[in-house]
């Protein structure tokens, strides 16, 4: 009896395996989906009035980064408030395509900058000092002074979220009659939903942390609730970062291709069976 060849055995392997490599290379891909906001100053009026510099956000499908909104507002964006009269409104944002995002959003002294690296880090450059007036008390004009406040966070797929907030020689200055007298210095670097308070004048929230679930945060460098005056409140620099998360598989070959690719497969697979059967067979009758 004859033996069948090896050639055709080995066309018939090799149109099938290639069959199916198309087919597993068909197999879904998967993307990391990320997101992020940042919004650099937010001020309270008695009465309900609000003063606000907007937001920025970045979102990434996986594969396209995409930023609305103003990254770098001017004070103009606050109206005629006179809380803030001189500086820089910073509200940078990232969303990169493996499944991380940064936010870093505060404000900074005139000449000061905020900006996110590659990785994701926060990076402040202060300029001249940046003054929020906070209202009078007695002869006393009430202002938090400091070169730079601003919050920043980053989030991944995995997932997890951390932030934090940077109050560079930030501290409550009461002025009278042009001489300024320290009431209160802020921590640089203050450990998360820190308390502080001026008895009667100002209770602050410094580096306020909140999460609505895992690989989500949102912080903000300095919340500040006045007791008294027109001014009901100040929020500085609220990063938010997450929730990421691996995106739905996206086929390399649309789906509509997979069952002619399997179908194919099996067409070659039993093409090659019955080649090798008709050759069985012919040897058969031979012998």
């Amino acid at each position: 009896m004859r033996k069948v060849g090896p050639g055709l055995t080995r066309v018939a392997t090799a149109l099938v395996g290639g069959l199916a490599m198309a087919v597993l290379a068909a197999s879904p891909a998967m993307a990391d989906t990320s997101q992020s906001t940042a919004s650099a100053l937010q001020i309270s009026l008695l009465g309900g009035g609000l003063a606000s510099s907007g937001s920025a956000s970045a979102t990434n499908d996986g594969t396209t980064e995409s930023i609305s909104g103003n990254v770098n507002p001017p004070l103009t964006v606050l109206g005629t408030q006179t809380v803030i009269t001189a500086g820089v409104l910073g509200q940078a944002v990232r969303a990169f395509n493996d499944g991380t995002s940064a936010a870093c959003a505060g404000v900074l002294g005139a000449g000061g900058s905020i900006t996110i690296g590659a990785g994701g880090a926060c990076t402040a450059t202060p300029g001249a000092a940046v003054n929020l007036v906070l209202g009078t008390n007695g002869l006393a004009t009430i202002t938090l002074v400091a070169d730079a406040l601003y919050s920043s966070c980053t989030a991944t797929s995995s997932p997890s979220a951390t932030g934090s907030a940077s109050l560079v020689n930030a501290r409550i200055v009461s002025t009278v009659l042009g001489i300024p007298t320290t009431l209160l210095s802020l921590p640089a670097n203050p450990a998360p939903n820190t308390g502080l308070s001026i008895p009667g004048l100002l209770d602050l929230t410094l580096n306020g942390q909140t999460s609505s679930g895992t690989g989500q945060l949102t912080v903000t460098a300095l919340n500040l609730t006045a007791l008294g005056g027109s001014l009901a409140g100040v929020t500085v620099g609220s990063a938010g970062c997450g929730p990421n998360a691996i995106a739905p598989p996206i086929p390399v070959i649309p789906l509509a291709g997979a069952p002619i690719a399997l179908g194919l497969s099996a067409l070659a697979a039993g093409t090659g069976g019955g080649i090798l059967l008709h050759r069985r067979r012919r040897a058969a009758a031979r012998s």
